[in-house]
């Protein structure tokens, strides 16, 4: 009789908790948009430099009525054109306002007069109050399949040794809920319907998801975009440091190589140049031939939290303030001044 009772019990509690999510997804789901990205990439071909458009597609979740959207740094960080889609069908244009590679969070304002209507506004929660075990569900497009729902529990909290800096503590939380090429930058919600992450990355041998998913925790994500100066680089880039420093000839211990440029971005302004190059360097794929980034702001590059001060510093900057770079450009050495403009 005990058995039955149980198997009742259980049985009533799964029925109440599918009901549950049933409802918190009509209710939230309207919040959470798919983000369509063009990025233009040039490579060598012999003496020819080929210009290569691509499209890819992310997620990305609506935190303020004016228009302002969380999603993965790489969804958007070197991005030409951005486009927004919601539940209801709109679509808008997008401008990067801000974007962490490190964290892997980016902030999104639509451009233009926004208005809510059928839209709702995701409320954010605070992800150091979910504990391992809780029920969690992330919305987002994978493979394109819009407003596809994964459900699984908080499996762990993940603080990258090599991500840790002065400054913030970059925590990832882990779940088994299914996350897969498309939902990043989509939103990871508790059981009461906050935001408490933002879908970042997978671990994985085949390349699919094999049960061990993780989102950078929405703190991390309000500190660093919220409260924080706007800044968008608008590249990609990878340190440079032992084997690799030497094998590109570095003069240094370290430098910031840059892969890929948005022309959107503040880097281009800057006249910063991206490789074109692809290249395998001791087991590690990279694109060569673009600038090396050897001290910025007076910061000399070392290591990720180089590139915190080097950020915090341009942050906290004046207008009109003049600001020194130095660069590794074809094996010569260059320095260059900007003045910060807002």
């Amino acid at each position: 009789m005990k058995k039955i009772v149980l198997a009742l019990t259980l049985l009533i509690s799964l029925i109440t908790n599918a009901q549950k999510l049933a409802d918190l997804y009509k209710d939230i789901n309207s919040s959470v948009v798919v983000i369509d990205i063009i990025n233009v990439s040039r490579e060598s071909e012999g003496e020819y430099i080929q210009v290569v458009t691509e499209e890819s597609q992310g997620s990305g979740v609506l935190i303020a009525e004016e228009g302002l959207i969380w999603t993965a740094a790489h969804v958007v960080q070197t991005a030409e054109e951005v486009q927004i889609e919601f539940l209801d069908g709109d679509i808008y244009e997008g401008t990067v306002l801000s974007s962490v590679a490190q964290a892997d969070v980016a902030l999104v304002k639509i451009k233009g007069d926004f208005k809510l209507k059928n839209k709702k506004v995701a409320p954010i929660g605070d992800s150091d109050r979910v504990s391992v075990g809780e029920d969690v569900f992330v919305l987002g497009a994978p493979h394109g399949f819009k407003q596809s729902l994964s459900r699984g529990i908080l499996s762990g909290r993940f603080t990258p040794i090599h991500l840790s800096n002065d400054f913030v503590k970059i925590e990832f939380l882990q779940t088994d809920a299914s996350i897969n090429p498309g939902n990043s930058g989509g939103p990871m919600f508790n059981m009461r319907g906050e935001v408490i992450g933002i879908a970042s990355r997978i671990y994985s041998n085949s390349g699919g998801f094999e049960g061990i998913g993780f989102a950078m925790s929405s703190n991390v994500a309000n500190k660093l975009l919220m409260q924080e100066p706007s800044i968008w680089g608008g590249m990609e880039s990878i340190l440079l440091d032992g084997d690799l420093a030497k094998a590109l000839n570095l003069p240094q211990e370290s430098g910031l190589l840059i892969t890929s440029l948005s022309t959107k971005g503040s880097a281009s302004a800057l006249g910063l140049k991206a490789g074109t190059i692809s290249a395998k360097i001791e087991e590690t794929e990279l694109t060569i031939g673009g600038d090396i980034i050897l001290e910025l702001a007076g910061i000399t590059i070392k290591d990720i939290n180089s590139i915190f001060k080097i950020r915090k510093i341009i942050a906290e900057a004046k207008k009109g303030e003049v600001i020194t770079m130095t660069v590794l450009r074809n094996g010569k050495i260059g320095k260059a001044e900007f003045t910060k403009e807002n």
